[in-house]
């Protein structure tokens, strides 16, 4: 068994590109994936990658062609998810008057080439920090004056927006110990759930 998270980009966001976590776990079935668990209506869907091959960009484009919702989709293993979380830095998902997200690249795109392009930031009102691929970047968001200065605020324009599905640890689409404690065990409550 490998399990694995899979994250899809923009679904069920704004009252836009609606898709039922129960059609997402069809779609996923008919791939001959049969271990499944999804998360709330986020989609987040975790898998066991051994049941079925598909890459990454077929199931998107899978999902894509039975619903005609876009689909991006990224798939990170249980353990890149459990060093990215072992890593994660001190302040991150602490303050809880800040947004705390885990900026997950699409289509291998650099997540140093995407920092690179962001402008100096003030690390009274946002903090920085990249795990394996994977940008940890959290930021005021209570006081908004703030959240209006941070560079945070104008990733909607940069031009690898697009590339990236964006989770909000305190919204939870983030698998934490409550959905995951070890893979195999995950896994198991997951058959047995369906």
């Amino acid at each position: 068994m490998i399990l694995r998270i899979g994250f899809f980009r923009g679904l069920n966001v704004g009252g836009k590109n609606k898709l039922a976590m129960t059609a997402l776990k069809s779609i996923f079935q008919d791939m001959n994936f049969q271990t499944l668990k999804t998360i709330g209506n986020t989609g987040v869907i975790l898998f066991d990658a051994e049941e079925s091959k598909h890459t990454d960009a077929e199931i998107a484009t899978i999902v894509s062609d039975k619903t005609g919702v876009p689909a991006s989709f990224l798939s990170i293993s249980y353990a890149d998810l459990d060093f990215l979380l072992q890593n994660a830095p001190s302040w991150w998902n602490e303050n809880k008057d800040w947004r705390h997200n885990a900026i997950f690249l699409l289509e291998n795109r650099s997540g140093k080439q995407v920092l690179a392009d962001i402008p100096p930031t003030d690390e009274n009102i946002e903090k920085i920090q990249l795990v394996n691929n994977t940008i940890l970047w959290s930021s005021a968001f209570a006081e908004r004056k703030l959240y209006y200065k941070s560079q945070y605020r104008k990733l909607l324009k940069h031009e690898a927006y697009p590339f990236m599905t964006i989770r909000n640890a305190f919204a939870t689409p983030i698998p934490s110990a409550k959905h995951i404690r070890k893979p195999q065990k995950c896994l198991q409550m997951i058959k047995i759930a369906n």
